[in-house]
C-alpha cells in the first residue's frame, strides 16, 4: 500500500508543479493587463478564463489527492483487520480515513490565487 501511495504521490507532485508553473503564468498575464491598463475585454475574458481554469484543474488535483489518502486507508484498514499494522500505518488511516475532499487550507489558498488574479484583471490600476 505504501507503494502504491507513493508512486501515485510522485504523479501528483509533478501535475502541483506544473499547475505552479500554469498559475505564474496567469499572474504574468493579469500583472501585464493590470499594469496596461488597456486591454480589450475579449482578453480580460480569456485570461480570467484561463485562470478560472487552472484553478479548477488545480482543485481537481487536490481533490483526487485527498480521495487517495482515503483509499489508501481504507486498504490499510482492510490488511489490518488480517494483520497487524505498524504505528505509522495505524496513523495514517486515523488521519486519512476522514479527510474532507478539499480542507480550508487548500479552498483558501485556491480562493486567493483565483481572487489576486481576477483583481488584477478587472480593477482599474491607481494613477
Amino acid at each position: 500500500m505504501w507503494n502504491i501511495l507513493a508512486g501515485f504521490m510522485s504523479g501528483n507532485a509533478v501535475w502541483f508543479l506544473a499547475y505552479v508553473v500554469a498559475t505564474w503564468l496567469g499572474f504574468r498575464m493579469t500583472s501585464n493587463i493590470y499594469m496596461n491598463g488597456g486591454a480589450p475585454i475579449i482578453g480580460k475574458i480569456l485570461v480570467s478564463l484561463y485562470c478560472l481554469s487552472v484553478s479548477a484543474f488545480m482543485c481537481t488535483l487536490m481533490v483526487n489527492t485527498n480521495g487517495l489518502f482515503r483509499d489508501v486507508a481504507a486498504g490499510l484498514n482492510t490488511v489490518g483487520q488480517t494483520g497487524e499494522l505498524s504505528g505509522a500505518a495505524q496513523a495514517f488511516i486515523e488521519q486519512a480515513s476522514n479527510a474532507p475532499s478539499m480542507n480550508p487550507i487548500q479552498m483558501v489558498f485556491v480562493a486567493s490565487i483565483i481572487l489576486m488574479q481576477l483583481l488584477q484583471v478587472w480593477m482599474k490600476k491607481a494613477d
